[in-house]
């Protein structure tokens, strides 16, 4: 066993000081005083720091890393036509375990310790989403692969290599959730992609996939007018309410973004128990609307954080994620009170993982040894005395000392330590020199 101290430990919803986290192997074993460490334990001594649980990231696409400042500032259908679909086609295997890793080694250097990649290059099978697994086993980040159902039907120009059968996404599912079923850093959960590529029917598969194996089940949902409209043409009614019409509303859904829903669909969503992954920074750049948090968050519906895909935020940072929800929810409701630091914490730490329904996202005993170590002394963290809410509203990225996941330190001082940073930059610059459309500063 190893004992890690910190001047402050956030441990039972507080910071307290002058405590040592006891690691037996990948768990917490406790949480003890620092002078009273179980004899024959060995010590390691992190410093002036506050150790944090890892953040928990509920919605990523780690392939979209790639695409950063292709698609930046471009209105959505130019965003999702001139790049995202074209650039989606070429990329090879390789291509898409070097945009995976470029993510995760971004997530661990900003303190994320378990992340959620949405999948869709599948190409009818489930190599390619092997390549994505590999990527996080080498970063050494927790994954949580969202395989997604997305319909080959699919009224979308989208390409075909993300399009499947209802049953043999569901078969592929269980077929890699199996495969990857011993592999204490990974899991696997269903994902159909939306309303408009994944059909009632489908989802419905996909529901019972998730029930059948204990696991969430993730759906972009309402994210932006557009689909609200394309609902209703198609279908006759709004997102929400037509998941509620068919009985697909269910404990088990994780509604990605939700920024469209009105009064009585927060109300239909608290009810039926499903839950919310909040992405306010993708919200935002794609110009998308500002989900209503603190609507949410009063009829006690359950809210995780994501940054959304490389190119839809250009960052990978639950912490600014975390400052992103506060702000909008002030800015939107002109109050100052909207959506405290102790909240928006909570959302990326412990709320996260009980979306996912994983045993991470707090210090304590029997849960993962995923840590983050903040150094007291970064000027962001300052003054001392209010260091917890600077942690949300002011710290940045030079505050993030060490990061571990089931006990392995994977990233010091923003660098990931499994990964070669310039191998890894080659590898970008390698599979990127291919695309033209290089966009400057007053070009477009």
């Amino acid at each position: 066993m190893l004992a890690i101290r910190g001047a402050h430990v956030f441990t039972d919803g507080r910071f307290a000081e002058e405590r040592a986290v006891v690691v037996d192997g990948d768990r917490i074993a406790s949480v003890v005083p620092a002078g009273e460490v179980p004899a024959g334990t060995a010590v390691e001594d992190w410093g002036d720091v506050a150790i944090v649980p890892g953040s928990v990231n509920c919605h990523g696409h780690a392939f979209q890393n790639l695409f950063k400042g292709f698609a930046d500032d471009l209105p959505f259908e130019r965003w999702r036509d001139e790049v995202l679909y074209p650039f989606s086609i070429g990329l090879d295997r390789d291509a898409i375990y070097t945009g995976a890793a470029f993510a995760f080694a971004e997530a661990v250097a900003a303190g994320v310790t378990t992340i959620v990649d949405f999948f869709y290059l599948h190409d009818e099978g489930n190599d390619t989403a092997l390549a994505v697994v590999q990527a996080a086993r080498d970063v050494g980040i927790r994954l949580v692969l969202a395989r997604t159902f997305y319909d080959r039907d699919a009224p979308t120009n989208a390409p075909a290599r993300y399009r499947e059968s209802p049953e043999d996404a569901r078969d592929r599912f269980f077929a890699l959730a199996e495969q990857l079923r011993d592999d204490p850093l990974l899991s696997v959960q269903p994902a159909p992609h939306s309303l408009h590529a994944a059909s009632p029917e489908t989802i419905r598969i996909a529901l019972e996939a998730a029930r059948s194996v204990g696991v969430p089940c993730h759906l972009h949902l309402a994210e932006a007018a557009y689909e609200v409209e394309q609902v209703r043409e198609r279908y006759g009614t709004t997102p929400v309410r037509l998941l509620h019409r068919e009985g697909l509303l269910t404990r088990e859904l994780l509604a990605v973004h939700a920024v469209w829903l009105d009064d009585e669909e927060l109300d239909l969503v608290a009810a039926a128990g499903a839950a919310v992954v909040h992405c306010p920074g993708a919200n935002a750049f794609l110009g998308d609307g500002i989900a209503r948090l603190p609507e949410m968050l009063r009829r006690g519906i359950r809210v995780g954080l994501g940054p959304d895909g490389g190119c839809a935020n250009n960052r990978q940072s639950i912490f600014e994620e975390m400052r992103l929800a506060s702000l909008f929810a002030k800015a939107r409701l002109t109050d100052g009170a909207a959506l405290d630091a102790p909240t928006a914490f909570r959302l990326g730490t412990a709320a996260g993982a009980d979306l996912l329904r994983l045993p991470v996202g707090s210090i304590e005993s029997g849960r993962k040894a995923d840590l983050v170590a903040l150094d007291l002394e970064d000027l962001s963290l300052q003054p001392r005395a209010t260091f917890e809410r600077q942690i949300v509203n002011s710290m940045q990225p030079t505050a993030i000392a060490k990061v571990m996941v089931a006990g392995e330190v994977v990233a010091e001082r923003g660098r990931p330590t499994r990964l070669d940073r310039a191998d890894l930059s080659e590898r970008i610059r390698h599979v990127t020199s291919r695309w033209k459309g290089r966009r400057q500063l007053g070009r477009v």
